[in-house]
């Protein structure tokens, strides 16, 4: 059994927690199992992350390039995510 901040995801502050495990579950369901179970991504989950979460904001960008308020709170939750595993601390494995 895996208790809250010893995984990934749990790990993530809860008011990000939320639209990061949707927007995986959506996009890559794999990605967001792997992330339940392990306390720290590898430099490829980090990076399919990122993809995921970039590609999530672009698509909720309203008028004038200015992100909406679900595209505020994903570009958030990809700072905080980046924050806490910072790709130089990570490895392949």
């Amino acid at each position: 059994m895996s208790f809250p901040g010893s995984t990934v995801i749990g790990a993530l502050p809860r008011r990000y927690r939320g639209i990061v495990v949707e927007l995986l579950g959506d996009r890559a369901p794999d990605l967001l199992a792997a992330l339940r179970t392990q306390a720290k991504p590898t430099l490829a989950q980090h990076e399919a992350v990122l993809e995921v979460l970039a590609g999530a904001f672009v698509d909720h960008l309203g008028p004038w390039e200015e992100p909406t308020p679900r595209g505020a709170l994903i570009d958030d939750a990809l700072g905080a995510f980046l924050e806490r595993w910072p790709a130089e601390d990570l490895t392949e494995r």
